[in-house]
C-alpha cells in the first residue's frame, strides 16, 4: 500500500515538475477571482516550485533516506509526505479544474495540513530534513 501511495506521490511531483504553468480549467476563472492583495504574482509561482521548493523538498527526502533504516521509521514517514504531493496534485484539480472554491478549501486545507505533518515527522527523525521542508511551508502559507 506505501508503494501504491509512494507512485500517487512521484506521479503528482513530476506533474507539478514537468508542466507547472498548465492549469485545467478556463484560464480567465482564475484571474477573475478576487484575490488577496498578498497573493504573489503568477510568475513567481514556477520559480518558487521548481527552483525553491522541489529541490528543498528532494534533499529533505534524501536526509531522511539516508538517516533512517529500512522499515515503519522510513515508510509511514515516506507515505505521509507522499500523501501531501497527492493532495496538492487533488487541489490543484479541484480548485482550477473543476473550479470548486469550497471542496478546494477543504482539499488545500488536507494538503497543507499533511504538508506541516511531513515536516515535523522529518523533523523528528533529522532536524535538517525538517527545515529543508521548511521554504515550501513558508510559500504554501503565502501562496
Amino acid at each position: 500500500i506505501v508503494g501504491t501511495f509512494v507512485d500517487g506521490g512521484t506521479s503528482a511531483a513530476l506533474n507539478q515538475a514537468l508542466d507547472p504553468n498548465t492549469t485545467p480549467g478556463e484560464q480567465e476563472w482564475y484571474q477573475n477571482l478576487k484575490k488577496p492583495s498578498w497573493n504573489p504574482p503568477g510568475w513567481l509561482f514556477p520559480i518558487m516550485w521548481l527552483i525553491v521548493s522541489k529541490p528543498t523538498q528532494l534533499a529533505a527526502v534524501n536526509r531522511l533516506w539516508t538517516v533512517t533504516e529500512h522499515g515503519a521509521d522510513r515508510g509511514w514517514r515516506l507515505f505521509a509526505y507522499c500523501m501531501h504531493l497527492a493532495l496538492g496534485d487533488a487541489w490543484n484539480k479541484t480548485f482550477f479544474g473543476y473550479q470548486c472554491v469550497g471542496r478546494g478549501l477543504v482539499v488545500i486545507s488536507a494538503f497543507y495540513s499533511m504538508l506541516l505533518f511531513s515536516a515535523y515527522l522529518f523533523g523528528q527523525v533529522d532536524p535538517l530534513a525538517g527545515k529543508l521542508m521548511l521554504p515550501t511551508c513558508g510559500w504554501v502559507t503565502v501562496a
